[in-house]
Order: C-alpha cells, then sequence, then structure tokens
C-alpha cells in the first residue's frame, strides 16, 4: 500500500513538473527567442527577444549594450518591462566583445558598426504584427548609450530613449589620445578585455556627438551613477542641457553599471518615464 501511495505521489511530481515546465512561459507571462537577423552585407546579428503573452500588438524597446558587453547586460531590463507587456530586442553587436553570438570581429566594430545594427534590427522589428509601431522606444548603456541618443536623433519613428551612463563622449575623447589619424594604431586593446581596430577611431574622428544630439527633440532619460569613473556625471549633465526635451536622474554611489538597489532606483525612474508617455500604466 505505501509503495502505491509513493508511486502516486511520484507519477503526480512528474506530471506536474513537466507541466510547469512547459508553461513556464505563460508563469513569468512572456517568452524567450533567440534570433539571427541578417544585414545588408549577408552578415548575421544576434539578438534575444523578449516578447509578452499578452495578444495584440505593444511599445516595443531595442536595447543597446556598452563595450565589451553582449546582449545578455539587457536581460533584467527586457523581463522587467515583458511584464508590463513591453517587448524587447537585446542586440549583440557585430564583433561588440570577444562573447559575441553575431558575425564580425572586435577589431572591425566601431559606433558606426552598431549604429548599422540598431538601424537592421529596427527595420525589422517595423514587419512584425505583434509591434506597435507609434512606440517604439531605444535603450542604451555606456556605449550602447551613445548609440542609441546617434539613431534617435535620426528618427522621427522612435518615441523616445533612456540612455544609461552614456558614452558620448568618446567621440570627442579620442583626439586627446591621438593628435592625427595617422598616429592610431592597427590594433588597440581597451580597458574591457576587448581589442579593437583603427576604424573604431577613425569611424568618429569628425564625429560631432553633441551637434547631432542637438536636433533631437523627442523625450529622453538621462541615468547616471554619482561615482562612475568611466562615464563622468559631468557628461551628463552636459548632454542634458543640450537635450531640448530630457530628464536627468543621478543614483547616488553607482558605478559604470547599476546592480541591486541601484537597479532598482533605475527601474523606478523608467517606469515613470514610460508612465508619462504612456507606454506602462
Amino acid at each position: 500500500m505505501k509503495k502505491k501511495i509513493l508511486f502516486i505521489i511520484l507519477v503526480i511530481i512528474v506530471i506536474v513538473g513537466a507541466v510547469l515546465f512547459f508553461k513556464k512561459d505563460d508563469i513569468q507571462g512572456y517568452s524567450k527567442t533567440e534570433l539571427t537577423i541578417k544585414n545588408v552585407k549577408d552578415q548575421g546579428i544576434f539578438a534575444m527577444l523578449y516578447k509578452p503573452n499578452k495578444k495584440g500588438k505593444y511599445p516595443l524597446v531595442i536595447y543597446s549594450h556598452g563595450l565589451g558587453a553582449t546582449y545578455r547586460a539587457c536581460g533584467d531590463y527586457a523581463e522587467h518591462l515583458a511584464k508590463e507587456d513591453v517587448a524587447s530586442v537585446c542586440i549583440d553587436f557585430r564583433g561588440g566583445s570577444n562573447r559575441s553570438k553575431s558575425d564580425g570581429l572586435t577589431t572591425e566594430m566601431s559606433i558606426l558598426t552598431e549604429m548599422e545594427d540598431v538601424e537592421t534590427i529596427l527595420k525589422e522589428v517595423k514587419k512584425w504584427d505583434f509591434v506597435d509601431t507609434d512606440n517604439i522606444i531605444l535603450i542604451g548603456s555606456s556605449q550602447g548609450g551613445a548609440v542609441s541618443a546617434l539613431i534617435s536623433a535620426k528618427h522621427d519613428d522612435i518615441k523616445a530613449s533612456v540612455l544609461l551612463y552614456p558614452a558620448t563622449s568618446l567621440p570627442s575623447a579620442i583626439k586627446n589620445w591621438y593628435n592625427t589619424e595617422k598616429d592610431i594604431p592597427e590594433e588597440i586593446p581597451m580597458t574591457t578585455n576587448i581589442t579593437v581596430g583603427k576604424n573604431y577611431f577613425t569611424d568618429v574622428w569628425d564625429l560631432d556627438v553633441y551637434k547631432e544630439i542637438e536636433k533631437d527633440e523627442k523625450p529622453i532619460l538621462i541615468i547616471q551613477g554619482t561615482d562612475d569613473p568611466l562615464v563622468k556625471p559631468a557628461e551628463a549633465d552636459k548632454i542634458h542641457g543640450i537635450y531640448k526635451n530630457s530628464k536627468l536622474y543621478k543614483i547616488e554611489g553607482a558605478g559604470h553599471g547599476f546592480e541591486d538597489e541601484q537597479f532598482d532606483e533605475a527601474i523606478v525612474h523608467i517606469d515613470d518615464f514610460f508612465k508619462e508617455l504612456g507606454i506602462i500604466k
């Protein structure tokens, strides 16, 4: 008798486990799908799609990660937004890191190639029947913040942008490192355990980020750590002063990235911003 009871309990556990496994997407309220989207050069751009299970159309975020990072940098933000019925595409930039799942080498990557990747993804997502194309938002961190800022300035079809400790000073800082383009070596090791090529610098040698973003009148949210050693708070102050329609929040004690309570604080600011835009309730 005891053996029969134990057997029944075991069967129930197996059935429940299987149901939970196969219904996991329903429980968490969204699904995750790996994508590879080809650009005009037939190179693959890997991305992770976080898609709410709710039927109908909903807003979509395109997330751009920083130098040396991957699509995984987007995960916590995308999971939170998916529960608010906002889809996200987390890009893995071509050559963006040594761990990138996309085509391309780190020595071929630059801000301009990453902008090309965002353009490719933007064109693709507009074809998806579940995307509310009037509500496409960019989120970018560090170098990805600079990329998002530049893309936003070019596109009227972007609703708004969230810039997390954006490295918008990078193009102008290059001329402090090298006197002329001829002085730039073919390969340069960076502090993020990534080696970039000469084009990383030459592609943006004449790029004036501040002049470009000055054109952008869309809503912009800037979130900056007060103790960031890579992107100084003064840079956030500078671009906040240039933008016509921006909000700036500084997270006390945060460095180059937000974790734990700092991440929670950033999420509060993002949620409030999205509520003001009518993106979430």
